[in-house]
């Protein structure tokens, strides 16, 4: 096939284009700016000269545009989209029922919301790892995934959310609305492996909440508001109030190593580095580490976020909250460990951290599964045989 891929800047991007090149298919890479997901004409315009010019098979973007949607159906050229988010809010839009659309989606609850609405064009995908990718990169810093030497005993790489969009909003609000919405998110933290977020934001109080506050940007509708409040809002603030909670726990088991840009005021012991990249150091981050931990946001609420994957790549030892979706995939506790809440977390990681043998079988379990039934080959071959 010809695909015109659109790229943007995230992380799958170079693995999704090296395994379409690996399995024969020829492409171009468009990477104008996209400035509004819905319209953009100057963006409409560089898309439709690469349409009537190329000849192509289809269209590729990792996320959902409405843009491009319409434009491939105006042209009509099959357009595929792969969503690393969820729930997107540009799915949100009457043209996913293009017929040009195949739409995969990785939350398996996106996946029924669609299916449910009538939208024949969205299809479940779970995501992808890397290991072949990965594997070069350890053997070239003189790692092997089966033989290896440990500098950190729990790694945690990634974001604690401290600049979130509800310490921002918090002061317009009045007390019994900041009440109720501090109350949704101690529920939250104590839901293992669930979303109650979207369940207490009722149509009355997103109602009231819109009154003190400008959400209403961009025309929203009361479903729209309420989707923007749980996700960009609600569930950034549960976790991180949960990050911390996990990371300071922890830290009285074993040193606790992390990595990120966010603020550590308010952690204990924990031992902070700089941010790693994501194609060059982050793999050897997870093949060092006895453990490493994945947190999911609750506004995921039955998909695998992709670093699982990552760390199952460099055949790290995996801890993660639990999600449905895991069990569609690995064998929970042969492949990789779920906890469930702060106290088992602690628990667990104190377990595996004294029992080396059976922590290296799972991680070694866990890396065997990802590479036979999980990698990009396998998605790239699932997405493209149309």
């Amino acid at each position: 096939m010809k695909i015109l891929v659109y790229k943007w800047d995230i992380f799958p991007y170079n693995d999704i284009i090296n395994e379409l090149k690996k399995q024969g298919h020829s492409m171009d890479v468009l990477a104008f700016p996209v400035k509004n997901h819905i319209q953009d004409s100057a963006f409409e315009k560089k898309l439709a000269e690469y349409l009537e010019n190329g000849s192509y098979n289809a269209v590729f973007s990792v996320n959902y545009f409405t843009v491009i949607s319409n434009t491939c159906h105006k042209y009509g050229i099959p357009y595929i989209s792969w969503t690393c988010d969820a729930p997107l809010a540009g799915m949100r839009n009457p043209s996913i029922y293009n017929t040009v659309n195949t739409i995969y989606v990785f939350d398996y609850k996106e996946y029924e919301y669609f299916k449910n609405a009538g939208a024949s064009t969205v299809k479940y995908l779970p995501l992808a790892g890397a290991p072949e990718r990965t594997a070069s990169l350890l053997t070239q810093n003189g790692i092997c995934i089966n033989n290896r030497k440990y500098s950190y005993d729990i790694s945690f790489v990634g974001n604690l959310y401290d600049k979130n969009r509800y310490d921002e909003m918090v002061n317009a609000l009045p007390p019994y609305l900041c009440g109720y919405m501090d109350a949704t998110v101690e529920a939250q933290l104590n839901i293992s492996g669930g979303n109650i977020i979207n369940i207490m934001l009722t149509d009355d109080i997103m109602e009231n909440a819109s009154k003190y506050m400008d959400l209403k940007q961009g025309g929203k509708n009361l479903e729209e508001l309420k989707l923007y409040f749980a996700t960009s809002v609600l569930s950034y603030k549960a976790a991180a109030i949960m990050r911390r909670q996990a990371l300071n726990a922890l830290s009285r088991v074993a040193d606790m190593h992390l990595f990120t840009t966010s603020s550590t005021d308010g952690l204990f012991k924990t031992i902070v580095h700089p941010p790693v990249k994501y194609h060059s150091e982050m793999p050897l981050v997870f093949a060092a580490s006895k453990i490493n931990l994945n947190m999911t946001t609750p506004n995921i609420e039955d998909g695998i976020p992709l670093r699982v994957f990552d760390i199952l790549s460099a055949g790290g030892f995996l801890m993660t909250d639990y999600r449905p979706g895991l069990e569609k995939l690995f064998d929970i506790g042969k492949d990789l460990v779920v906890y469930d809440g702060i106290n088992d977390l602690a628990n667990k990681a104190h377990y595996y951290l004294n029992h080396d043998k059976e922590r290296e079988l799972i991680s070694a379990s866990g890396f065997d599964k990802l590479q036979k039934l999980h990698t990009y080959k396998h998605r790239i071959q699932a997405m493209f045989s149309l």
